[in-house]
């Protein structure tokens, strides 16, 4: 089954609370992850979501916001990327990464910007450190020192 990638709507913010409580220890509480997802909704275009969506329901989303103001060469993280436990292990994660980055960099062009880089942060121990490189051609940075659960390894991807 194809995945579609698409732009959040205020009709997704529900099941995508949803996944972020499943996905996001800091968000274990659906209450909690409802107004996390909201507010950062509500903070367009710096903050932008997209849903990836198959067999009919949103199986994933993406996090992606801009940092440092709205430059010609912008520096965009990505914030927070989830999968729903039902769809993990099917490429959906990289799927949304790169036609959601696509769309950014549609975004940018049509202001008059490029993409220069983008920056993720991750614990150590995650394995999606792997996906980050195969996908965007991140490498780690630097390393810094119990700030979440623990080390978190900060990657860039740079782009010309």
């Amino acid at each position: 089954m194809i995945t579609n990638i698409k732009k959040a709507t205020n009709a997704d913010l529900r099941e995508m609370s949803i996944i972020a409580s499943e996905n996001f220890s800091g968000l274990k509480n659906i209450k909690k992850a409802e107004k996390w997802v909201a507010c950062n909704f509500s903070a367009f275009p710096r903050m932008q979501y997209f849903v990836a969506v198959k067999s009919g329901e949103i199986s994933g989303f993406i996090l992606w916001v801009e940092k440092g103001g709205f430059r010609e060469e912008s520096v965009w993280e990505l914030e927070q990327i989830a999968v729903s436990k039902n769809f993990q292990g099917q490429g959906i994660g990289a799927e949304l990464i790169e036609k959601s980055l696509s769309e950014i960099k549609k975004h940018l062009e049509k202001r008059g910007s490029k993409l220069k880089a983008v920056e993720v942060t991750t614990g150590t121990e995650n394995r999606a450190q792997k996906l980050y490189q195969r996908t965007l051609g991140a490498h780690k940075e630097c390393i810094v020192k119990n700030l979440f659960r623990g080390d978190e390894v900060i990657m860039i991807a740079r782009f010309k």
